[in-house]
């Protein structure tokens, strides 16, 4: 692959398959043209594309050429600890093997090529290319595969960022749905008491009328939680879930309801939104289990396997249960629906299940022990991004 003469081709390749990933419309297709373009632009017929899940701490194989798929055995995945692909992709510096090997303790010594490059594509995840071919990538190379690499994560830069406004476009007409729906009622129920006002001239109807401009002012705010804040998680704390709960409880009007924590774990999240989380759950209880209702609050059995990173620091998830009658809707994931909950509102699990997603985490609606309604949230390992533990 050395030498002058074959410089235009690489280039001209490159450009190419630049083309085509700009014209690709999804990670899955980037990946793919990528990984097909490693042979015509370096004449090396293995290669795969590795990208960064968050979930279990991994680099994990997305895509490779055919000649990989038809001859190599297994899936492999890129953990800390365990490769040069994986120090390549922390560091995000290019590595050429055999020369960036170091003392070879990380470098697998019976690997059938001679001769590979590793290219880090910044925290999304790393391409490489491999030969059973001596000394097969020189200086030029090197500077075709760097070119390369930022076409790739400048692709998947764009996909993400499409898809984030399509999503932002979803939650605009959700949006507006939910304004045109929710606020109509409470605005007819206002203009028929303030008509009754001035045609009998009593006052009696000015404190419904007041009550129905109090529910509208609690739908806007609602409603811009969910348009505003509901993905958003500014920071991300350490905190723990007792002292979590507690500050939630004495922020709601919980009448002669009675909160038990069932014991306490690290959570690692935003305190403001998660305490938004747990003031919803407990108001919803509230409202819907009676003013008389107890409320759990606890972790969840740990799932942690040796494999996660800072894992012990961490729990899986906590849960919120009442004694309530529990949830009477047939599929229980539709009580996080607009209108659902019986907060004020109906917005109130709607907001829950908007932050929790927001924090990458799952959320769950069921039945508890005595009939009551139970929350899991799961999930609370997921780093924001790669290396992020405090």
């Amino acid at each position: 692959m050395q030498g002058g003469d074959g410089v235009p081709t690489a280039l001209d390749a490159l450009y190419s398959v630049t083309q085509r990933l700009m014209r690709a419309d999804s990670e899955a297709e980037i990946c793919g043209v990528a990984v097909e373009a490693i042979p015509e632009v370096f004449a090396a017929p293995f290669g795969g594309l590795w990208l960064y899940d968050s979930e279990t701490v991994e680099l994990q194989l997305t895509a490779e050429t055919e000649r990989a798929d038809r001859t190599l055995d297994g899936t492999v995945v890129y953990r800390p600890g365990n490769s040069l692909s994986w120090e390549a992709f922390e560091a995000g510096e290019l590595r050429r093997i055999p020369e960036d090997a170091g003392d070879g303790t990380t470098y697998n010594d019976d690997s059938r090529f001679d001769s590979e490059l590793i290219l880090p594509l910044g925290d999304r995840g790393v391409l490489n290319i491999a030969t059973e071919e001596a000394d097969a990538f020189g200086r030029r190379d090197l500077q075709v595969a760097r070119l390369f690499a930022a076409n790739v994560e400048s692709a998947l830069a764009r996909a993400q960022q499409e898809y984030a406004l399509r999503v932002q476009n979803d939650r605009l007409e959700e949006f507006v749905s939910m304004v045109s729906h929710d606020l109509r009622n409470p605005l007819t129920v206002a203009d028929g008491y303030l008509e009754l006002a001035r045609e009998t001239g009593a006052d009696d109807h000015l404190a419904d009328l007041a009550d129905a401009l109090g529910r509208m002012d609690a739908l806007i705010d609602d409603l811009l939680t969910l348009a505003e804040q509901g993905y958003v998680v500014e920071s991300r704390t350490r905190l723990g879930l007792r002292a979590l709960a507690e500050q939630a409880w004495a922020n709601v009007q919980t009448r002669s309801a009675t909160l038990r924590t069932d014991g306490t774990v690290d959570v690692f999240g935003d305190e403001s939104r998660l305490l938004q989380v747990f003031e919803n759950l407990f108001r919803n209880a509230v409202e819907h289990a009676g003013p008389d209702v107890t409320v759990h609050v606890g972790p969840l059995e740990s799932l942690h396997t040796s494999t996660r990173v800072s894992a012990a620091d961490y729990t899986d998830g906590f849960y919120v249960a009442d004694d309530g009658p529990g949830i009477p809707a047939e599929d229980p994931s539709e009580v996080f629906a607009s209108g659902h909950s019986t907060d004020g509102t109906g917005l109130g699990l709607a907001i829950v299940e908007r932050v929790v997603e927001a924090h990458g985490w799952d959320i769950s609606a069921g039945e508890s022990v005595g009939r009551g309604a139970r929350f899991e949230v799961i999930g609370q390992a997921k780093p924001v991004t790669p290396f992020q533990t405090e």
